[in-house]
Formats: structure tokens, C-alpha cells, sequence
């Protein structure tokens, strides 16, 4: 059975944090899915609920009307809320299921997941708050800040979670982990984004074909009854388009795993946590 547990403490390359990441998932994929989303069940109903509202209210409006309060403004709003409390609490709903996993050498409790996302959600929601405005504003300024800042911040969630410390203290941590490791980060975030971006359009191609026969048969039928197809709130249309944002949401539940593989790289390289671990059980079993 020791054999068989998926080992987060250790350093990987490239090509390992990305492998890996699919490999847990494929070894522990039926507790790993059923635990994290029966816990971020209410988040991701709501956030369901919440797209719906905007897909039904913004779907035909034109360019005009983005800047209408009620008719855009406020759904996109809502919306927005919505997914950064669902992409926190998934995200912390995954690394309390890891730290619990490393913690009992395999095995997970359903209530340390829980409480643990409970005790962290609050901090978890002020710390991507926090790095969001320090990322737009670090965008303000020939993007590059914002760019640097994404990066380190990707790491934010993970220390709360697996160091348990405070806002501050985890934002400086991100900072010191990623020291000397930045492009490195950047490359494999980078990598691991396109590879997601292609399993997202997937899901998305029904959407997508949907459109493009809807475009064809609004332009053999004119450009008025076109406009009129654009402007419609089209049910198959709207259907299609929610499905493809829960798949999207769905997916969601695989970046905070190669997240996680990152981190443990990292605060391997700087500390050894894993391979005095290693010789310590080398010890134990010698003895």
C-alpha cells in the first residue's frame, strides 16, 4: 500500500508537474472527484443559477447596450462574484483534500476537507481579492507587473492551505518560494494553460458548431433575418452555452492539483521536507 501513494513532496521537471498532475488524477480520481464535489456542491449550484441569470440577460444584447447597469452590468456582476467564491472554495476544497491525503499517507477524511475549507475560505476569498486588484494594477503598467505578480500570487492558495498562515505572511511566502524559480513557474503555467484551453474547447465545440450553422443559415437568409437570429434569445443556443460553462467549471477542479505539484517542487528545492521524510521512514523500517 506504501507503494501505491502518489508522492507530493518530491521535485519534478517540466514535463513531470504536468504528467503528474493527470496521474494523480487518474489514480485517485473516484475519491478525489466525489469528495470535492460533493463539498463545493452548493458553490457550484449557485454559480450555475448565477450564469444562467447572466446567459438569459445578456445573450442578443449588442455592443450598445454593455454599458447598460441593469441589463449587463448587474448579471455580469453577480456572475463574477459567484465564480470567484466557486474557483476559491474548489480551489481550497482540493488542496485541504491533498493536505489531508499527504498528512495520512493516502488516506482522506471527507470532515478534515470540510472543516479545513471552512477555516480557510474567508482568508481564501481576501487573498485572491487582494491579488486580483495587485494583478490589475500591476497590468496598469506595461502589463509586465501584472504578469510577474500573476505568477508568484498563483501560489497563494496553496501556502494558506499547507503552511496555515495569515494574509500577509502567505502573500511574502509566495514571493520567497518563488525566488530564483520565476521563469520556471512562468514556462510550466504557461505550458499547462494550453493544455487546458484545448480540453476547454472541447466541450465547447457543440456551442461552437451550434453558432457557426445558426451564422451560415442567418447569411443564406439575409443580413436582416441574420441580425434578428443575433439579437434572439435562442433556447438551443442558450442551453448549449450554460452546458459548455459548467464543463468549463468542471474542469476547474484539475489547475489546483498541478498548482499543489508546483508548490511541493518549490518548497522541496528550499527546505528537503520530502527527502528527510524519506530517510527518516528509511530509518523506521530498518529499525
Amino acid at each position: 500500500m506504501e507503494n501505491n501513494i502518489f508522492r507530493f513532496r518530491k521535485t519534478r521537471d517540466f514535463g513531470e508537474l504536468i504528467s503528474d498532475t493527470f496521474k494523480f488524477l487518474r489514480e485517485n480520481g473516484k475519491s478525489f472527484l466525489r469528495i470535492n464535489f460533493k463539498i463545493c456542491a452548493p458553490f457550484l449550484i449557485a454559480l450555475i443559477l448565477t450564469n444562467a441569470y447572466y446567459t438569459y440577460a445578456t445573450l442578443g444584447l449588442g455592443f450598445e447596450s454593455y454599458s447598460n447597469f441593469t441589463g449587463f452590468l448587474i448579471p455580469a456582476l453577480i456572475n463574477l462574484i459567484a465564480i470567484v467564491i466557486y474557483i476559491t472554495a474548489l480551489y481550497l476544497s482540493v488542496f485541504n483534500y491533498i493536505k489531508s491525503y499527504v498528512a495520512n499517507n493516502g488516506v482522506v477524511s471527507e470532515d478534515d476537507v470540510k472543516n479545513g475549507l471552512k477555516s480557510d475560505l474567508g482568508n481564501g476569498i481576501a487573498i485572491n481579492i487582494i491579488s486580483g486588484i495587485l494583478i490589475f494594477t500591476g497590468l496598469m503598467f506595461i502589463l509586465i507587473p501584472g504578469i510577474y505578480l500573476g505568477v508568484v500570487l498563483t501560489l497563494a492558495l496553496p501556502v494558506l492551505v499547507f503552511e496555515q498562515k495569515g494574509i500577509s505572511d502567505t502573500i511574502s511566502s509566495c514571493f520567497q518560494l518563488i525566488k530564483d524559480n520565476w521563469w520556471f513557474t512562468f514556462g510550466v503555467l504557461i505550458v499547462f494553460g494550453i493544455i487546458m484551453y484545448i480540453i476547454n474547447i472541447v466541450f465547447q465545440m457543440p456551442m461552437i458548431i451550434y453558432m457557426i450553422v445558426e451564422m451560415i443559415s442567418g447569411i443564406d437568409a439575409g443580413v436582416e433575418s441574420m441580425a434578428q437570429s443575433i439579437q434572439s434569445k435562442d433556447p438551443v443556443l442558450m442551453i448549449l452555452t450554460i452546458l459548455a460553462s459548467i464543463a468549463q467549471y468542471l474542469l476547474y477542479i484539475i489547475t489546483p492539483i498541478f498548482i499543489s505539484l508546483i508548490y511541493f517542487n518549490l518548497h522541496e528545492e528550499k527546505n528537503f521536507t520530502g527527502t528527510f521524510e524519506s530517510i527518516d521512514k528509511l530509518g523506521e523500517d530498518r529499525v
